[in-house]
């Protein structure tokens, strides 16, 4: 699939589709490509924020009804690709290649005339291989979760967790510890936590190599994790599905989904099984709303079953 590949050809790309009308995260990863395609030099961090206002203003004027989500972040949100966004709402994508959380905090204001109904949180990285010390970080994260949820009352916040390095200047320990912090502000802040870490993290405590290109940004595949991670976020979002609902569907015997009631019984994963599968057998679906249900009810990621582990899955009760 031909896509952009470097900062500049990214940036023609979103500006051309801006200029013809286009939302960006709607585009063909190879429109406009005779536009970009030869493009040289580097958009300047203001070029950035100029263009992501000029987005987010396009964005405001033709939302509609349209459920709204906006990304924002560093160069991991930035090369978010487009196609792998959820289906049936619109996105806005706030990420730019560098930046910083105290950078990301003088730039809220560039959607602050757009109706999210979610906007998620994504940074720290780029403080720490500055040498930012953690409470910097945890300080300007608290700050941003602070001003979007003033601005943007109606909109839930999900602040993610930062995700490990293959960098042995940035130890997952001291990553961890951060986002252990960072836990505590969202349920302070009234946001949601989105624990991305673990997912990411190989034997070694470090960012698994089949997930980055370079030990730190992310491959396809990384972002297909990320992908399915902010799929079962979107849909606890739109179910309501709180932290206190989730702690009673763990504790629960039975429970009711979609007008049908369930048993929870034991099942043993076999080799080759995915989340998706069981709960096509069991659910009758495998979409995420269904697949996320066992997730909640087991306290696992779809992306990591563990081979005869025995888990909980529904089972129909009898007319």
């Amino acid at each position: 699939m031909y896509r952009p590949t470097s900062g500049i050809q990214l940036y023609k790309q979103r500006l051309e589709g801006l200029n013809a009308g286009r939302t960006y995260t709607l585009l063909p990863p190879d429109s406009f490509r005779e536009v970009w395609e030869g493009a040289t030099g580097q958009p300047t961090y203001q070029d950035w924020k100029d263009l992501l206002y000029r987005e987010a203003k396009a964005i405001a004027y033709g939302q509609g009804a349209n459920r709204l989500v906006v990304l924002l972040g560093d160069s991991l949100t930035l090369w978010f690709p487009p196609e792998l966004l959820i289906s049936g709402r619109l996105w806005l994508n706030q990420g730019i290649s560098g930046d910083n959380t105290a950078g990301m905090l003088k730039r809220l204001w560039a959607f602050s005339a757009t109706r999210p109904d979610a906007i998620y949180v994504l940074g720290g990285i780029n403080d720490l291989r500055q040498g930012k010390p953690d409470w910097v970080i945890l300080k300007n994260l608290e700050y941003i979760v602070d001003e979007i949820r003033q601005a943007h009352p109606e909109a839930r916040v999900v602040l993610q967790s930062i995700l490990p390095t293959r960098l042995g200047a940035l130890p997952n320990t001291r990553i961890r510890k951060i986002n252990a912090e960072l836990e505590t502000i969202a349920r302070k802040q009234g946001a949601m936590y989105l624990e991305l870490n673990s997912r990411f993290t190989e034997p070694g405590d470090i960012l698994r190599r089949s997930l980055t290109t370079d030990g730190v940004h992310l491959s396809r595949n990384g972002y297909l994790v990320w992908q399915k991670a902010i799929a079962q976020a979107e849909s606890r979002l739109v179910l309501n599905r709180s932290d206190r609902y989730q702690q009673w569907l763990k504790n629960s015997e039975q429970f009711t989904l979609h007008g049908r009631r369930y048993n929870w019984v034991p099942y043993r994963i076999q080799p080759g099984d995915t989340l998706e599968e069981i709960a096509e057998k069991t659910l009758g679906s495998a979409d995420v709303d269904y697949y996320d249900t066992i997730a909640i009810k087991n306290d696992i990621y779809p992306d990591a079953l563990e081979v005869d582990r025995t888990i909980y899955i529904p089972q129909v009760i009898s007319a």
